[in-house]
C-alpha cells in the first residue's frame, strides 16, 4: 500500500479521495504512467482498485466545457453501472458529468444520456456503436480510450466493435487496456491496435491467503456434497459458479428445497432484477447466489466467504476469476471445486497450466456419504 499524495495527483483532486487512507498497488504503478500520457496495457485483479487507477491520471486534462474527452468500454450492463458508479464518485465532486451507455433496454432509455454533456462516458460496445452511427453523440474529441476488463470483452464477440470505436476517437488518444489475464484473443488485439505501451503485471493472480480444495465425485454426488458442506461450515456469503444457467436455476431450487436461502443469477433475468439480487447479496439478505462465468464477471463484492466451483470452469483463466472473489483485501478466502471424472483431464490441466497446489478434501466426501 502507498501514498495517493505522493503520486502527482492534484490538490482538487485529492481532496475527494479522503475515504481513501491509502493507494493501492495497481494505483502506485498506473496513475504516474497515466500522467505522462503512456499507453498501458495491465493486468489486474477486480477489486484491486484498478477503476480509479486508470481514472484519476486524466482527471485533470478533463475540460468541463467540452463534451466526451473520455470514454470506457466495458463488457456488461452490471460492470457499465459498476464502473460509473465508482468513477462518479470522484467526479461528481470535481463538476465533471458522467454518464453510461450499455444493450438490454430500450434505446429510449439512452437519452437522457446521450443529450447530456458528459465529459466521461462508460458503455458497452455495441450500444456505444449504435449511438456513435446515429449521431446522438460525439467522440471524436475523446483524448483517453479504456478498454476494461478486455478478456471477457473478446470473449463476449466484442474485438471488431472495440477496434472500429478506436477509428472513431482521436487519433493521438492515449489507449489503456486492462485484463485479468492475456488471452490469445487480447494479445491479437494488442498486437493490432496498440503501439508503443508499458506492459505491466500488477499482483498476484491468486490471492495469498485462499485455501483450495478439490474433491472428485460423481456427478449425482454433488448435491449432497453441497449439503454436507454448509453443514459444517458458518458462512454470510457463498458464490457457486456452474457452467449454464439451466443449472443456475437447478441448483438454486435444491437449496431452496432444503431452506438455505440462494439465488440465481443468470442472463435469463431482467437488468433490475439482476442488479436488486446483487445488491441483496452484498447486503447479506441472500446468502447464496448461483451464477456463470458470463454473469459474474468484472463484479466486485466484498467479503465472499466461500467459492464453489459446482462444475470445472470451461478455461483455464475462468478459475482465477472465480476463486479471486474470495480472500480479498488480505483476508481468509476458502474454493472448492467438484470434479466429476469427464472434467479431471480438464481440471488436471488448469492445475499444472497455474502451478496450483491444491489439496484434496476427502473427508467432505467421506462425511456426505456417512450422511447418507
Amino acid at each position: 500500500m502507498g501514498d495517493l499524495n505522493k503520486l502527482g495527483l492534484k490538490k482538487e483532486i485529492l481532496k475527494t479521495l479522503s475515504k481513501f487512507k491509502e493507494s493501492s498497488e495497481v494505483q502506485d504503478r498506473i496513475i504516474p504512467l497515466t500522467l505522462q500520457g503512456k499507453n498501458i496495457v495491465f493486468t489486474a485483479m477486480t477489486g484491486s482498485g484498478k477503476t480509479l487507477a486508470y481514472t484519476l491520471g486524466f482527471l485533470a486534462k478533463i475540460n468541463k466545457k467540452l463534451g466526451i474527452q473520455m470514454l470506457v468500454m466495458v463488457p456488461t450492463r452490471e460492470l457499465c453501472i459498476q464502473v460509473s458508479k465508482e468513477i462518479n464518485q470522484v467526479c461528481e465532486q470535481l463538476g465533471i458529468n458522467v454518464g453510461m451507455l450499455y444493450g438490454g433496454r430500450p434505446i429510449q432509455g439512452d437519452y437522457k444520456t446521450t443529450k447530456k454533456k458528459n465529459q466521461i462516458l462508460i458503455g458497452t460496445p455495441g450500444r456505444l456503436i449504435q449511438h456513435v452511427n446515429n449521431k446522438n453523440i460525439k467522440i471524436g474529441e475523446v483524448k483517453y480510450l479504456v478498454y476494461d476488463e478486455s478478456d471477457q470483452m473478446f470473449d463476449n464477440g466484442f474485438t471488431k466493435e472495440c477496434a472500429y470505436l478506436k477509428t472513431r476517437v482521436s487519433k493521438n488518444a492515449q489507449i489503456i487496456l486492462s485484463s485479468a489475464t492475456i488471452t490469445e484473443k487480447v494479445q491479437n488485439f494488442i498486437d493490432r491496435e496498440i503501439v508503443d505501451y508499458e506492459l505491466l503485471k500488477i499482483g498476484i493472480r491468486i490471492p495469498e491467503r485462499i485455501i483450495q480444495e478439490k474433491i472428485y465425485c460423481e456427478i449425482i454426488d454433488k448435491n449432497k456434497l453441497l449439503l454436507a458442506f454448509f453443514s459444517k461450515r458458518k458462512f454470510k456469503r457463498v458464490l457457486i459458479f456452474c457452467n449454464t444457467k439451466i443449472k443456475t436455476e437447478d441448483i438454486t431450487d435444491f437449496l431452496r428445497e432444503h431452506k438455505f436461502n440462494a439465488r440465481p443469477l443468470n442472463s435469463s433475468l431482467e437488468q433490475k432484477e439482476r442488479q436488486d439480487r446483487l445488491n441483496l447479496f452484498k447486503e447479506g439478505k441472500i446468502r447464496i447466489l448461483v451464477t456463470t462465468d458470463l454473469v459474474a464477471r468484472g463484479l466486485h463484492i466484498a467479503n465472499i466467504d466461500l467459492v464453489i466451483n459446482y462444475d470445472v470452469p470451461t478455461r483455464d483463466e475462468f478459475y482465477i476469476h472465480r476463486i479471486g472473489r474470495t480472500g480479498r483485501e488480505n483476508k481468509k478466502g476458502y474454493a472448492l471445486t467438484l470434479i466429476c471424472p469427464q472434467d479431471k483431464e480438464r481440471f488436471l490441466r488448469i492445475e499444472k497450466d497455474n502451478q496450483l497446489d491444491i489439496k484434496n478434501g476427502k473427508k467432505l466426501l467421506e462425511d456426505s456419504k456417512s450422511s447418507n
